[in-house]
């Protein structure tokens, strides 16, 4: 038995430029072996552009072999749809099924290319390599930690195939369309693949890259370092963001910007993806360099800053005092010094001590 709906889309002329006529005929032939029969004559069927057009396609299967399905064929040649399921990238084209022998066509949205033949025939089912729908969602996902990373491989083929997905090529033990990733963290980042393979040629593979926004995250690795006057010394901090912070160091309320003939000059660079490590470089420092320090950093998420102190090496700073008016004896000089202590908080806070010195000139 062989069996065969044609329908044909032409344009009508006796229509606005924008219409399209649908002209569909029914052939069938029959043996004794096996007879179908197709519910209803050959008609024709008129639709404007942009609307919904439904090419009829009734079929008795209840008798029929298993191993053979109603397909769709294109006026290209493109295979539309396998029993129920749509095998061609045109998300406008669907079987609906009104009824159990229907095997209906619906193409919205039609368009002047639309027009052409159409064929439904019933044929042994068919083996049709993997392929990859490009309606799947975005390759390229920008997240905010603690959201849900929702991923989308839509494969077609026959037999139908089988998806796998991997992170950064390592298989993840999960199978199927769909792939969620729940309160999501900035570990997570990186590339996601699906692999859809059904036995039929080579498998196919669709790449999705998913970046996590964070805000900024500041440590100072040395809370206090100590160095002698008239060295150099480097003060360094590492800001983990996503996207990239804006990153300054401050001391008071004096923020340290690059330039090269400057005495204080900050250098900064990129130690991975995440992580940027910013340095201050001091040279021939004085006392009035010897104090406290903010590595601070921010960007449209937040912002974060941690402290450290400069101390010179002996423990103390401070200048020379002129010898107070009160003090009789003229060979004595008074020295008032301050001392840093750290309190050991995760946020170095830090208080001052006063400490007088007298020295009695011989």
């Amino acid at each position: 038995m062989f069996f065969t709906v044609n329908g044909q889309l032409v344009l009508d002329t006796s229509f606005m430029d924008t219409s399209v006529s649908i002209s569909l005929a029914a052939d069938y032939a029959t043996s004794n072996d096996d007879i179908r029969t197709f519910d209803g004559s050959a008609e024709n069927i008129s639709a404007i552009a942009g609307t919904t057009a439904i090419l009829p396609c009734s079929v008795d299967l209840s008798n029929s072999d298993p191993s053979k399905e109603i397909t769709w064929m294109s006026p290209k040649h493109i295979l539309i749809s396998i029993g129920e399921k749509r095998i061609i990238d045109d998300t406008r084209m669907s079987i609906i099924r009104p009824r159990i022998p229907d095997w209906n066509l619906q193409i919205r949205e039609l368009e002047f290319y639309d027009r052409g033949m159409y064929i439904c025939s019933l044929n042994t089912k068919p083996m049709i390599k993997p392929t990859i729908s490009h309606e799947t969602n975005n390759v390229k996902r920008n997240l905010k930690e603690g959201e849900t990373a929702n991923l989308t491989c839509n494969a077609t083929g026959y037999p139908e195939p089988t998806i796998t997905w991997y992170r950064e090529k390592e298989a993840i033990g999960r199978q199927g369309p769909y792939l969620l990733v729940h309160n999501i963290t900035r570990y997570c980042s990186g590339t996601y693949t699906c692999h859809a393979f059904n036995g039929v040629g080579p498998a196919v593979s669709r790449v999705f890259s998913i970046n996590v926004h964070f805000q900024p995250e500041v440590q100072v690795l040395n809370r206090e370092q100590k160095q002698d006057l008239r060295k150099e010394t480097i003060i360094q901090c590492e800001i983990s963001a996503s996207p990239q912070a804006i990153v300054n160091w401050r001391k008071g309320d004096h923020i340290f910007t690059a330039n090269s003939y400057q005495r204080i000059t900050p250098e900064i660079y990129e130690k991975n993806i995440y992580v940027t490590v910013l340095r201050l470089r001091i040279q021939n420092l004085t006392w009035s360099d010897f104090g406290e320090y903010i590595c601070e950093a921010s960007n449209r998420l937040g912002k974060d800053q941690e402290m450290m102190q400069l101390i010179p090496i002996d423990g103390v700073y401070g200048t020379p005092e002129p010898p107070p008016k009160n003090i009789s004896h003229p060979k004595t000089v008074v020295f008032n010094f301050s001392t840093a202590f750290n309190d050991g908080a995760k946020k170095s806070y830090h208080r001052q001590k006063a400490r007088v010195f007298r020295f009695q000139r011989k």
